[in-house]
């Protein structure tokens, strides 16, 4: 092992995915880079995913050292995530959810920035979300620079490019080390990990190359989470937030806690059984200074006003487009 040698320690946190942690364990053994090792932390399934998991391990006979950590109870992501952080013997993490996959190059993209930069905090490598959407919020766009340096150009430049979710990414160790654990007993912990994440980055790469595939999965708990449970997340990152704000961000961090505030209030509205969290909603929003809600919703109606234009156009053309016999 070189000087330049750097070691990752890949952490997997496995609920209940056992249709898809095959083809996620796969990806990690298809690796190009091979100073890895894999932590799958099993947090109590209740399908046969620990019994795959170790027929995987068992049944594999490369060079990467894979271990198993099972949860004595079920504790959610962030605690698993959290197990992983702690029995990692490596001082690079990457993150890997267990129904998605990474591409073949992935740690060795990630690694040669880290190379590169040294001390690097995160490396942002790209993403390709399965099906493919219009605006894809994972995927990076536009000419980025490939390092970027002290945490003010980061959070002014920065903050709204680089992508929420904590995978895709190469952290050292000691960056997570410095109180930046992942909130427990919470769903959209990318959210909360994200905003304090921001607070304390002092150096971040970007690569361009494609090295996560994150699939669509209408089980997940991303896009089919407990309502009740979801809301009140959202509620309490939000106010989080706004208990931690940065000055010289007020204005991008109240856009954001304002959008995610504004998603809750047309979840609470969907059904009458939600209404008990409009007060906390309405208390919450009172705490965005008057001036940056009038501008936030001139810009969320004028949003409104061009996607209902554009899917007139739209309309329009599919109308008088001419059939051709």
């Amino acid at each position: 092992m070189t000087e330049k040698s750097i070691w990752v320690s890949i952490i997997i946190p496995l609920y209940n995915k056992e249709p898809y942690f095959e083809r996620c364990f796969n990806s990690v053994v298809k690796q190009t880079y091979r100073n890895i090792e894999c932590i799958i932390v099993e947090d109590c399934s209740t399908d046969h995913s620990l019994e795959l998991a170790n027929r995987l391990v068992d049944n594999y006979k490369g060079d990467i050292k894979f271990s198993i950590i099972r949860h004595e109870q079920n504790s959610g992501v962030s605690a698993a995530r959290n197990t992983g952080i702690d029995n990692s013997n490596f001082e690079h993490i990457c993150f890997l959810d267990s129904d998605d996959e990474m591409t073949g190059n992935c740690i060795d993209s990630l690694v040669r920035l880290a190379q590169k930069y040294p001390g690097v905090d995160i490396v942002q490598g790209n993403v390709y979300q399965y099906p493919r959407i219009d605006k894809d919020p994972y995927e990076l766009k536009g000419k980025l620079p490939e390092f970027v340096k002290g945490n003010l150009e980061i959070k002014k430049q920065y903050s709204a490019i680089l992508p929420v979710p904590s995978w895709s990414k190469l952290i050292r160790k000691k960056f997570i080390k410095r109180n930046l654990y992942f909130k427990e007993r919470l769903c959209h912990e990318d959210y909360h990990w994200h905003f304090f994440m921001l607070k304390k980055i002092e150096s971040l790469a970007f690569t361009d190359d494609y090295c996560y595939i994150r699939y669509f999965v209408p089980d997940s708990t991303m896009t089919n989470p407990n309502l009740t449970f979801s809301i009140s997340t959202y509620l309490m990152i939000s106010e989080d937030m706004l208990c931690n704000l940065d000055a010289d961000l007020l204005d991008q961090q109240f856009e954001v806690i304002f959008s995610l505030l504004r998603q809750q209030k047309h979840r609470i509205l969907s059904d009458a059984k939600y209404a008990h969290f409009l007060p906390k909603y309405h208390e919450l929003m009172e705490k965005i200074p008057k001036r940056n809600l009038i501008q936030l919703r001139l810009k969320e109606m004028k949003a409104k006003i061009k996607a209902r234009i554009k899917a007139q156009v739209k309309r329009l053309r599919l109308f008088h487009t001419p059939v051709r016999s």
